[in-house]
């Protein structure tokens, strides 16, 4: 009886143990992130593609919280993980700062929600495009512009809050629904005659675009591109 007895606990303490070294194993069995495919995403003929590691930030996240951080310039091209379901977090340092609309402002890029399994011994690519959120207004003048009125020119920009600018610069402001931008432009001419040289409105904004304000000397109006 007491054989058999203990023929049993055996049993169930050998049974334990292959259980608790199948547990381990699936919880020590890892695969690769690799991470190739991250771009910035914007106006492409003003803000080309940069690589990941130069320009952003990436968070790894499980069950909602922070599994790795990266910081610019240290994401490696494949990252060991322990295999699971994962959710990733990218942006800039301009989403990070308090006030990103400070004089000209900056171009904001994020992404979040993205979700991918890692798989034991194996590798998961991931492509990911991150986009720019808000949006930017810069001015283009032609080279007959400055034989008339040289500096002498003020360009203003007016959304959550009116920023001048000069030639090639780009003032950047936040982006919601339904919200326009105004735009005007004087100048100065060699007599000191100030010269209204109209203006307008754009009421179709959308994120991640740079609407290029552009002044025609033929017919004296601003245009409007992106």
């Amino acid at each position: 009886m007491k054989q058999y007895i203990l023929c049993i606990m055996l049993g169930i303490f050998l049974l334990a143990s292959c259980q608790k070294e199948e547990r381990f194993a699936e919880e020590s069995a890892t695969g690769f992130l690799s991470l190739t495919g991250i771009t910035l995403q914007a106006d492409i003929q003003t803000i080309s593609s940069r690589a990941v590691d130069s320009e952003l930030y990436v968070e790894i996240l499980q069950n909602e919280e922070t599994y790795r951080l990266y910081e610019p310039g240290t994401v490696p091209n494949k990252i060991e993980l322990p295999a699971g379901t994962y959710q990733l977090r990218a942006y800039n340092a301009a989403f990070q700062m308090e006030n990103p609309y400070e004089d000209l402002g900056n171009a904001v890029f994020y992404q979040e929600g993205t979700t991918f399994e890692v798989k034991a011994g194996e590798v998961t690519p991931l492509e990911l495009k991150v986009p720019m959120i808000n949006f930017g207004v810069t001015l283009r003048l032609p080279e007959e512009f400055a034989a008339y009125f040289g500096e002498n020119y003020t360009f203003t920009v007016t959304s959550d809050r009116s920023v001048r600018l000069k030639e090639g610069e780009t003032a950047y402001f936040p982006y919601s629904e339904n919200m326009p931008f105004s735009y005007t432009l004087t100048a100065i001419n060699g007599d000191d005659e100030v010269t209204a040289l109209q203006g307008g409105t754009c009421t179709n904004v959308t994120s991640g675009t740079i609407y290029t304000v552009s002044y025609e000397m033929e017919t004296q109006s601003l245009n409007i591109t992106e």
